[in-house]
């Protein structure tokens, strides 16, 4: 379940949100779809006003009665038919999503599907926002719903449930427009305080669909679950293996795939394929790696002028903390059984080893595996891309540990420190 201070910041109106709308409204007509009122009852707004920035301080002095979202309409709408317009824009310039579809089935089924979408106005208040004010976010989810709603086809998802795909999809980042912009930025660097605010975006926008009308129940709890990992290292509930649902695991893929094939780096994404099969749908991952034909993918040694032996030498130096570490914590009665608060940490570092292993390289004598890729360009290219999703997993199991640090307030001060600092550092 979701924690008192999760479910409190989930649930209240955010500021950048109102924002966000209220400053669309200075660019499109924004309107008052029914009375707003404030909680204690005092009437804000009428029916009819228009909203712009200069309502902003008089939405956010007040608790309001009703989610901002539930009580505004918005000209030149993303409704069902400009998210059709909007994926065909993408599929006619961008070969790879259009090749992508075309490989799992009827690339026309995309088009029909959307065009039959029943949108509720809050979905498409929220997405006219998201249009209008975080592009990149937009193009995001509609990229992402493309992958899913292939993928889908490729596992041939029934068709009365493939709205439910598309709707989870476009509406799986709804509760990060409730986070300050600055913090999802790539520049910045979230801090421990900040990063609860994006841990809590899958309970928010649960909150926000679950009892839309019409809306399907898998899609809203796809929402909350997709930043859930099947070996328990994801968010917010830590769930593990089937207690994740078939949707959310399916949204959870694409939500990663697009964030790589983003920079068309496609030996990244056939690494993170690769090494986090514990983590990730395993059907779902084989029928990605298909669609997009990564078996056939021939090693990309472009960054060819970097040397890995900094980054190489980090991470052997981590697996020698842990070791130290791991001694010291096994004195702790049980440390390492099952139920134990540090059972997942033990857990997740014998995976990092094991994934280096599996990535076929040997995490005990990393100077004889330097010294044997250092003559072959296609293996070293390889290297870099496992160092690469290593560099990413590392982040965030720093991130998780982070997330559990009520659980192990029993350890002596300092005792992670050493290994957080390794876990985030930034090695080139």
């Amino acid at each position: 379940m979701a924690s008192e201070t999760q479910l409190t910041e989930a649930t209240s109106e955010s500021p950048h949100f109102v924002r966000a709308v209220t400053e669309m409204g200075d660019k499109r007509d924004v309107v008052a779809s029914a009375d707003i009122y404030a909680s204690n009852g005092t009437k804000l707004l009428a029916k009819g006003a228009r909203i712009d920035s200069k309502q902003f301080e008089k939405l956010t002095r007040y608790k309001l009665s009703a989610p901002l979202d539930q009580v505004l309409a918005s000209d030149k709408a993303i409704d069902a038919a400009a998210l059709a317009i909007e994926f065909d824009r993408i599929l006619e310039h961008d070969a790879l999503y259009r090749q992508l579809l075309a490989r799992a089935g009827d690339s026309g089924q995309l088009k029909h599907c959307t065009a039959n979408l029943r949108l509720h106005s809050t979905i498409e208040l929220r997405l006219t926002v998201m249009a209008d004010k975080h592009p990149e976010m937009f193009s995001h989810t509609l990229r992402s719903a493309i992958i899913a709603f292939a993928c889908a086809q490729r596992l041939e998802v029934a068709q009365g449930d493939m709205p439910a795909v598309l709707l989870a999809a476009l509406c799986h980042d709804f509760g990060e427009m409730h986070t300050d912009p600055r913090i999802l930025e790539h520049s910045h660097q979230v801090t421990a305080d900040e990063r609860r605010f994006v841990h809590v975006h899958p309970v928010t926008g649960y909150l926000l669909l679950k009892d839309l009308p019409g809306f399907p129940a898998s899609a809203s709890k796809a929402v909350l679950q997709h930043h859930e990992r099947l070996d328990g290292s994801g968010y917010p509930h830590a769930l593990r293996g089937s207690q994740v649902e078939p949707l959310a695991r399916l949204v959870a893929a694409a939500d990663v795939t697009e964030t790589v094939l983003r920079r068309r780096d496609m030996q990244r994404l056939e690494m993170l394929y690769r090494i986090n099969k514990s983590r990730f749908d395993a059907d779902v991952l084989a029928i990605l790696r298909d669609l997009l034909q990564l078996q056939s993918l021939a090693p990309d040694d472009s960054a060819g002028s970097e040397d890995p032996t900094a980054r190489l030498t980090h991470l052997s130096d981590l697996l020698q903390a842990w070791f130290e570490l791991k001694t010291m914590l096994a004195q702790r009665p049980a440390a390492d059984a099952p139920g134990s608060p540090l059972a997942f940490l033990f857990d997740r570092m014998a995976s990092v080893r094991s994934l280096v292993l599996q990535a076929g390289f040997d995490p005990d004598n990393m100077g004889s595996m330097l010294a044997m890729v250092q003559g072959d360009p296609l293996l070293l290219a390889e290297l870099r891309a496992m160092l690469d999703e290593m560099d990413w997993l590392l982040a965030d199991l720093a991130n998780e540990i982070e997330r559990r640090s009520p659980e192990l307030a029993g350890l002596p001060p300092g005792a992670l420190q050493g290994l957080m600092q390794q876990l985030r550092a930034e090695v080139h």
